[in-house]
């Protein structure tokens, strides 16, 4: 009985562990079978709740700004018809012409960046064009699928992208090749490039710039300077030389990067082209007769340039001139407005800009640049007998086309700097003579003064003169034996009345103000330098 009643009680203890088990695992399913429920209808029970994100392949990761880059590629593609617009050559002349060559330079950046992104491999230390799509493609086929598109429906769109992108720079911008080998390479190159300034001078411009370079260093500049001209004939080899014996000075010749088959690149047309083909990213170009009483390069601190990174100066206000329609059929719309505060549209002047100093960040306004070398290149001269309008029939030289090149490009990152604008010389006192009107009763009329010269001076923001362009010179039409420096005592602004100028002959602008303002010390002495230093190279 014992024996029986004890083995009984161990097959009973044998049983328990199993039974428990089972149960265990009853248990765990049942939680199991929980858990995922509500997870799958957690969405629905509770709509604040974040929804888990999937886990994307590790492929995505490595891919994902490639693919998103080349999907926006894709989606850009024009059709056939709008192909055949972009690409049908623009025949018209005068302000139509002008305006079609500034919607197609828009339409054309929006491919370009397009492009261009797709393209670009940026690390931690450099920035490169990638020319590899269709390899990465072959080497990752997960690509065409996060896509959901065929992959020979990728390539044939992408090649078609690719020679709608080049027939177009071709057809608005060609003289670019083949010095550079294309619009990429060449903005890519500019990204990094250094800060300097920038001239452009010819056999007869040599001494000014003899001149105002030292001065400018002696003003504590030491950016590195490139003085462009456009072949031997241009500027000759000994004064190139001479040119470059002067501290952080090369000079380089446009002729040899610029392909004007079919025009000719000359004079004041050269300017854009000087600046876009140099080797800085931030230029601040300064024509052979200007010349810097502060060092120039705080033109790169003022806010207006930090801001928009191009800046541009004013001239003169004179001659009044509305040219509100001239714009309307220039300008695509809608005209911004920037362009309806300026003089041209209002009527104040037909004159804005002057464009003895530009201050640019090429890279930033690489397409602007490109459009406004187009309007000083094959676009600039007409031809009468042929019924065509240039850009020089319809504005005075280069100095408009660079904001309206901007304007025309969609590109309202401009500004033009608030500092006034005056001229500088001897001043002249005189006592007005009261209109008969007002003449009794009324207490004598105050002073004013009058300044001529042939300089058209700039002034800072605190309103001391910058820099003033026309060079030293009282009169640069003057013979070679009778060229003598100007005398610089005092300067006068514009209180913002046109009548305030006169032009005289000889470029002689004559400016009356109400108050004249004598040069500090220190402004006689850089000028006191600047043409010591010229008198050193026998400019006068």
């Amino acid at each position: 009985m014992g024996k029986a009643g004890g083995l009984k009680e161990i097959k009973l203890h044998h049983r328990r562990p199993r039974r428990v088990f089972v149960q265990i695992a009853f248990i765990a399913s049942i939680v199991w079978v929980f858990y995922h429920t509500l997870s799958s209808l957690g969405g629905k029970l509770y709509p604040d709740l974040p929804a888990e994100k999937p886990q994307q392949p590790k492929e995505w990761e490595n891919h994902s700004a490639f693919t998103q880059s080349l999907s926006n590629v894709l989606a850009l593609l024009p059709d056939e018809q709008r192909t055949q617009r972009l690409l049908t050559p623009i025949e018209s002349t005068g302000e139509q012409r002008m305006k079609e060559f500034g919607i197609r330079t828009r339409q054309y950046k929006q491919l370009f960046d397009a492009w261009e992104k797709l393209h670009i491999n940026k690390t931690k230390s450099q920035r490169f064009v990638q020319d590899d799509v269709l390899q990465r493609l072959y080497q990752n086929p997960s690509i065409a699928t996060f896509l959901e598109r065929d992959m020979t429906e990728i390539v044939h769109n992408y090649e078609s992208y690719r020679s709608i992108v080049t027939q177009l720079s071709t057809l608005l911008f060609p003289w670019t090749a083949p010095y550079f080998a294309d619009h990429l390479q060449l903005r890519q190159q500019l990204h990094s490039a250094p800060r300097g300034l920038v001239f452009s001078a010819g056999n007869d411009q040599v001494r000014y710039l003899l001149t105002s370079i030292p001065a400018i260093r002696r003003l504590g500049c030491q950016l590195p300077i490139e003085v462009m001209y456009l072949g031997d004939d241009d500027l000759r080899p000994s004064s190139r030389t001479a040119l470059e014996q002067l501290p952080g000075v090369i000079t380089r010749d446009l002729r040899k990067m610029v392909n004007d088959k079919g025009w000719a690149l000359r004079g004041w047309a050269g300017k854009p082209f000087a600046v876009l083909f140099s080797s800085f990213r931030e230029v601040i170009f300064i024509d052979a007769d200007s010349l810097f009483l502060q060092n120039p390069e705080i033109l790169f601190d003022d806010f207006a340039y930090r801001e928009t990174g191009a800046l541009f100066f004013k001239d003169r206000l004179m001659f009044p001139e509305s040219k509100r329609e001239w714009m309307q059929k220039v300008l695509p719309e809608p005209v911004s407005s920037k362009a309806q505060q300026t003089r041209l549209w209002d009527g104040q002047s037909g004159h804005m800009q002057e464009s003895g100093v530009l201050v640019l960040d090429t890279y930033k306004h690489f397409l602007s640049l490109l459009l406004v070398t187009r309007m000083n290149g094959p676009d600039r001269d007409g031809d009468e007998k042929k019924g065509i309008r240039g850009v020089y029939d319809m504005l005075f030289g280069d100095k408009e086309t660079f904001w309206l090149g901007w304007e025309l490009a969609g590109d309202t990152d401009y500004a033009f700097h608030n500092g006034s604008v005056g001229t500088i010389g001897v001043a002249h006192a005189e006592t007005p003579r009261p209109a008969p009107s007002t003449a009794a009763g009324l207490s004598t009329p105050s002073k004013e003064y009058t300044v001529c010269a042939p300089q058209l001076l700039h002034l800072d923001r605190m309103g001391r003169p910058l820099w003033f362009n026309g060079w030293l010179l009282e009169n640069k039409f003057a013979k070679a034996g009778e060229k003598r420096p100007a005398k610089f005592e005092a300067y006068v602004r514009e209180e913002g009345r046109v009548p305030d100028w006169q032009l005289r002959e000889s470029n002689m602008a004559c400016l009356t103000s109400k108050k004249m303002f004598s040069l500090s010390q220190e402004e006689s002495d850089v000028l006191d330098m600047t043409i010591a230093f010229g008198r050193r190279c026998e400019a006068f």
